[in-house]
């Protein structure tokens, strides 16, 4: 699947990968979203949301 950086001027939460910095907000438009490194990955939306990877890999963060 094609990598898709999701937009980080929204308010809320994000995901950041704590390898290589990349922030995802919870809401990707049902997009399976990868950070740069590949270690966790993203896919949300207002009905749902999934987030893959360890849990070391990724803090979350409130904008």
């Amino acid at each position: 699947m094609p990598k898709e950086i999701a937009i980080k001027t929204k308010e809320g939460t994000y995901y950041k990968c704590t390898h290589c910095g990349d922030e995802f907000f919870w809401n990707t438009h049902k997009k399976f979203t990868y950070c740069k490194c590949k270690k966790i990955w993203v896919d949300g939306c207002e009905d749902y949301i999934r987030i893959g990877g360890k849990e070391e890999d990724r803090k979350v963060i409130k904008k």
